[in-house]
């Protein structure tokens, strides 16, 4: 009887393996349920790996059932741990990061945010970098963006976009792409804005060839608006509240799956017309076991599995251990080295690749 209930568990965690492999390849707004288990990938198969050691060591003869789930497991695993962590030389160097509006309402807790940035600007210095969560202030001179990144990155030129502009068009709010390559063209990829949801394209002229950077924010779930309440009731033991919070959390996922599925569909559109190379860099707020990241990827190169080492975590919130910042190039471009850079000024850790043009 025992032996029959563990070979259900067993079951059970392989047909949750298998639903975490085959995510990537169903539309969530076709059928939701598999991306759930695509976000919880690791888990599942870390437990598959438990239970294969268990059978291994207790009866051998069942080890067969987890194996053969784990090997098909195999390819997903190399899309959420970098093996690689090599490191050459490589002539352009790119930055992405969601720089959270630059600390704007000192989330951090550090008041000379903007200071904190430029120290790190210095320290790190890139010729592309792609900002989401952009923000600028003409009327508040320590989060004049524009100034502070010119200040420490010349000579610089810049393709902005903004979803919002408050007082007078004064306080704006957006993406932006700083290069020191000059720009000979820029472009807007369609999107909703109404939650701050945006893509643009920079075109680059990189010596004598032209890159197309794109840069993009997809659709948050806003975690960071829940954390303080789940916090509470986590602490007060409030099982009532904390029901409550899982099921607005349910809900909150199951949106931005749908929605970030349609605007990676639509933004691939744009990456597969492109006539000339691209990189491709943002928050999509997608783990590497999503269809949104598959779809985006398509036949393009990922930096980070390409040179990046361990599972390359970007989000720095309430439920870490995620990957959901990117930086992509056609096959055409070669990763050198990568690196996941650990700065805690944003709720997301900024991304830097050492690319060349082949």
């Amino acid at each position: 009887m025992v032996r029959l209930l563990l070979l259900l568990v067993n079951l059970i965690f392989i047909l949750g393996l298998g639903a975490s492999i085959v995510a990537p390849y169903i539309a969530p707004y076709y059928f939701m349920l598999p991306s759930f288990f695509g976000l919880a990938f690791v888990p599942i198969l870390i437990i598959n790996i438990l239970i294969l050691v268990f059978w291994l060591l207790l009866r051998p003869k069942y080890v067969w059932f987890s194996g053969i789930a784990i090997l098909a497991a195999t390819p997903n695993l190399l899309n959420h741990f970098g093996f690689n962590g090599s490191a050459s030389e490589g002539n352009l160097k790119v930055m992405s990061y969601n720089v959270r509006l630059f600390d704007l309402y000192n989330w951090s807790g550090h008041n000379e945010a903007t200071q904190n940035f430029s120290s790190f600007f210095n320290r790190h210095e890139a010729d592309i970098y792609c900002f989401q969560e952009y923000f600028n202030s003409e009327r508040m001179p320590n989060v004049n963006t524009q100034d502070a990144i010119a200040q420490n990155l010349s000579p610089i030129e810049r393709h902005e976009y903004f979803t919002a502009e408050l007082h007078d068009k004064k306080h704006r709010f957006g993406i932006a792409t700083y290069s020191k390559y000059p720009i000979i063209n820029k472009g807007l990829v369609p999107l909703d804005t109404a939650d701050h949801n945006v893509a643009i394209y920079t075109d680059l002229l990189i010596d004598r060839d032209t890159v197309r950077v794109f840069n993009m924010h997809l659709a948050s779930v806003h975690l960071s608006e829940m954390e303080k309440d789940i916090d509470e009731h986590i602490m007060r033991n409030n099982q009532l509240q904390q029901w409550q919070d899982l099921k607005r959390l349910i809900k909150r996922l199951a949106g931005g799956y749908k929605k970030r599925a349609l605007q990676a569909d639509h933004i691939a559109d744009y990456i597969s017309e492109s006539p000339h190379p691209v990189i491709v860099c943002g928050d999509f707020n997608d783990t590497p076991g999503s269809y949104a990241y598959r779809t985006l990827r398509g036949d393009l190169t990922d930096a980070f599995t390409d040179c990046g080492l361990g599972f390359g975590t970007s989000y720095v919130g309430y439920f870490p251990s995620l990957r959901i910042d990117y930086i992509l190039h056609s096959p055409s471009i070669t990763t050198h080295e990568f690196e996941t850079i650990d700065e805690r000024m944003s709720d997301h850790r900024p991304l830097l690749a050492h690319l060349s043009l082949n």
